[in-house]
């Protein structure tokens, strides 16, 4: 599978895989496109912040590596945890 983002102007083109000529595309502003980012941005984060404060209730003695594991793998900053207990 190869995915493909191409840029022509204000708008990007995004291809699902672009061997296939039959591959669904979608087409849409570069505004809307990094509007769509931002927000997945923050819904990680935020989902992260979540998985955090759950880690720090249910594995307490794990908390700090599971929250940095996630955050690496979300290539997001780990966000701050209550002390473990």
């Amino acid at each position: 599978m190869s995915p493909i983002a191409e840029h022509f102007g204000s708008v990007v083109r995004l291809t699902v895989n672009a061997e296939q000529s039959d591959s669904p595309v979608i087409e849409l502003p570069v505004t809307e496109l990094r509007d769509l980012l931002v927000g997945a941005e923050r819904d990680l984060a935020d989902f992260l912040a979540l998985a955090a404060d759950w880690a720090s209730q249910q594995l307490r003695d794990h908390c700090s590596a599971v929250t940095a594991a996630l955050a690496r793998l979300l290539d997001l900053p780990t966000p701050a945890v209550p002390l473990e207990r």
